[in-house]
C-alpha cells in the first residue's frame, strides 16, 4: 500500500488506561471519508460482523479527524475483546483518493482466543474475599469478555464499602491463553453520617439526621439509624441489613420505627417493624418482599368530621415493591487504571434516566390485625440531559389509591394520602392539599394523582435554577381520579452546591387554589409557599 497517508495501531494497552476521548475537533478544511473497510474481523459471529460497519464510529461521509480515528479503533478493539480476543490490535490506515476524499481500511489482528484464569484480591483489610468474589461477572474457565470486567468493578463499586477498585489484567506482556486478573481495592471508613434542615410552609424548620456503619461483622452488613424532627413529626427509625445474604442479589433485612404526627388538627402515632427480603434480578430491575406490624393511635379534631370514627388497634400487613432503574452509561472508559467507587456510585445517583416503582399493600384479612385494605401506589420519574448534560429536563408521575375491606375506619391515618410540602405541589403547605372536612379542613383521601415537570439550568458555577410546574389532587373515594379536579402551581426556585450537599430553596404559586381551605379554623387566602429543602425534589 505505498500510497498509505497514515496508520494509527491501537491495541491491547486499553487493559491498563482508557481515556475519555476528547470533543471531536472538525479542521477547516476536513477530509471527508469516502469508504470504509473492514478485514481481520472474520473470527467474530456473523451477526457481530454484520452490524460492525454501523457499530463503529468511522462511517463513509462524516469528516475524518484524530479523535474519530482514535474513537474507531478502540471501539473495534473492544469488540474483540467482548468476544474472547484480549489482545486484539487494530490497525487504521488512510488511502488517499483526493485532497478532501480519503479511504479507510480498519485491519484487525485479533491474536490468539482467551480464557478468564485465577483471580486474586488485594487491599481488603476489613471486608471478606468471599463479599468480593460474589460480585464477580467472570469465573476461571469463561471466555474472557472485557465487559464482564467493567461490569465486576461496577457491582464491587456498589457495595459502598472502598475508595477504589481497580482491575488488572496480569502478565500481559506474554499474551497467555488463560489470563488472570488482580482485583485491587482500596477500603473506605464504613461509618456514615448525614445531617440535614429543611423549611416547608406547614412544617416549618425540620431536623433529618443519619448515622449508618456498612460492614459491622466484615461480611457487608449496615446499620442505619435515623430520625426527623419538625414542628409536626417526630420519627426514629433503626435498621440492619444484611446485603450479602448468602448470595449477591438477596438481601434481608429488619427495622424498627416510631413515628409521630402532631398536626393542627390531629395526633397520629405508629410504632412497629417490619422484616423484608430483596432480590436484585438485574443491574437494574428488584423486588422487595416484606411484613409489618405496628401499632396505631390517633386522636382527632371534632373538625375533622370524616376521621372521627378511625380506630386504634393492630396493623398486620405484606407488601411487594418492583422497582427498574435505568441509569446514564458511565462516560469513562473500561480499564482505567484507578477508579473511585464513590465516584462512580455518585455519578449513578446523579445520572439516572428513568425510574419506576409500584408498591402493593394488603393489611388484614387472611392476617390478623385491627385494619383491612388493598393498596396499589406507582411512581415515575424520567431525566433528560441536553446541551452537553448541563440542563436536566425532570418528570415524574405518581398516582395511588388505598381501598378499605369494609369501613373508612379500615385504614389507618397514616396511610390516607396528602399532598402539599417540599416535594411535591410546592405551593400548598405540608398535609394543605386534600379532601376537606365540612369545617374546610384537610382531612386526606384514598386516591392520589400529581404529576411535575422540571428545568434545572446552570447560572453560576455553584448555583442552578429551576423552573417547575405541578398538578395533582387527592380524593376521597378509591380508585377514583377525575382530571377536572386537578390543582395547579407553578414556580421557580434555586439549587446551591455546597460541601454538604445541594441546597434548595423553591416559590410556588397556586394557578388553582383549593376552595375552602381553612387551617386552624382561619380560611387559606395566600397562593404562595415557600419551601427549603437539602436534595431535589425528585
Amino acid at each position: 500500500m505505498a500510497n498509505v497517508g497514515r496508520v494509527l495501531i491501537v491495541g491491547p494497552a486499553l487493559f491498563i488506561c482508557c481515556a475519555k476521548t476528547p470533543p471531536k475537533v472538525v479542521p477547516e478544511n476536513p477530509v471527508i471519508v469516502e469508504e470504509v473497510r473492514l478485514e481481520g474481523f472474520d473470527v467474530l459471529p456473523v451477526d457481530v460482523r454484520e452490524d460492525l460497519p454501523g457499530d463503529l464510529p468511522l462511517r463513509a461521509g462524516i469528516a475524518l479527524t484524530e479523535d474519530v480515528e482514535k474513537a474507531g479503533g478502540e471501539r473495534a478493539v473492544e469488540i474483540l475483546q467482548n468476544h474472547g480476543y484480549p489482545y486484539a490490535q487494530v490497525g487504521i490506515a488512510r488511502e488517499p483518493i483526493d485532497s478532501s476524499r480519503t479511504r479507510v481500511i480498519v485491519r484487525a489482528d485479533p491474536g490468539t482466543v482467551g480464557f478468564f484464569g485465577p483471580v486474586d484480591i488485594a487491599g481488603n483489610r476489613r471486608v471478606d474475599d468471599r463479599i468480593i468474589r460474589r460480585r464477580l461477572a467472570y469465573a476461571p474457565g469463561d471466555l474472557f469478555r472485557r465487559g464482564a470486567i467493567e461490569q465486576t468493578q461496577q457491582r464491587i463499586g456498589a457495595i459502598g464499602l472502598f475508595k477504589s477498585v481497580e482491575i488488572r489484567v496480569l502478565n500481559i506482556d506474554n499474551r497467555p491463553a488463560v489470563v488472570p486478573t488482580l482485583i485491587t481495592v482500596e477500603e473506605d471508613t464504613p461509618w456514615k453520617w448525614n445531617l440535614g434542615l429543611g423549611y416547608a410552609a406547614g412544617d416549618r424548620l425540620g431536623v433529618d439526621a443519619r448515622i449508618s456503619h456498612l460492614n459491622v461483622f466484615g461480611a457487608a452488613e449496615r446499620i442505619d439509624l435515623q430520625g426527623r424532627v419538625s414542628k409536626i413529626e417526630r420519627t426514629a427509625e433503626l435498621s440492619y441489613t444484611q446485603t450479602d445474604a448468602w448470595h449477591p442479589a438477596l438481601s434481608l433485612a429488619l427495622q424498627a420505627r416510631h413515628q409521630e404526627i402532631d398536626e393542627r388538627a390531629f395526633f397520629v402515632m405508629s410504632r412497629g417493624g417490619q422484616a423484608a427480603v430483596g432480590w436484585q434480578w438485574t443491574d437494574e430491575f428488584s423486588t422487595t418482599g416484606s411484613y409489618a406490624v405496628s401499632l396505631e393511635r390517633s386522636d382527632v379534631d371534632a373538625a375533622l368530621d370524616p376521621l372521627l370514627g378511625l380506630r386504634d388497634g393492630m396493623l398486620s400487613a405484606w407488601a411487594l415493591d418492583l422497582e427498574h432503574r435505568r441509569l446514564a452509561a458511565s462516560a469513562a472508559g473500561f480499564g482505567e487504571s484507578r477508579r473511585s467507587a464513590q465516584d462512580a456510585d455518585a455519578q449513578r445517583r446523579d445520572t439516572p434516566v428513568r425510574t419506576m416503582s409500584l408498591h402493593v399493600e394488603q393489611a388484614g384479612g387472611w392476617m390478623p390485625g385491627t385494619f383491612n385494605y388493598f393498596s396499589v401506589a406507582g411512581d415515575a420519574r424520567h431525566y433528560l440531559r441536553a446541551f452537553d448534560e448541563r440542563v436536566v429536563f425532570a418528570s415524574r408521575l405518581r398516582l395511588g389509591s388505598i381501598d378499605p375491606m369494609g369501613g373508612d375506619a379500615d385504614v389507618p391515618l397514616l396511610k390516607r394520602f396528602f399532598l402539599g410540602g417540599s416535594n411535591d405541589m410546592r405551593a400548598w403547605g405540608t398535609y394543605e392539599l386534600s379532601p376537606l372536612s365540612a369545617s374546610g379542613e384537610p382531612v386526606g383521601g384514598k386516591s392520589l394523582l400529581t404529576a411535575t415537570a422540571e428545568v434545572r439550568v446552570p447560572l453560576l458555577k455553584r448555583l442552578r435554577g429551576a423552573v417547575f410546574v405541578e398538578a395533582g389532587n387527592v380524593w376521597l373515594d378509591p380508585w377514583t381520579m377525575r382530571l377536572g379536579d386537578l390543582r395547579y402551581d407553578i414556580g421557580p426556585g434555586l439549587r446551591f452546591d455546597t460541601p454538604f450537599g445541594l441546597l434548595r430553596v423553591d416559590f410556588g404559586y397556586q394557578l388553582r387554589p383549593l376552595d375552602g381551605l381553612r387551617l386552624d379554623g382561619k380560611p387559606q387566602t395566600s397562593r404562595w409557599r415557600i419551601n427549603f429543602g437539602i436534595g431535589e425534589a425528585f
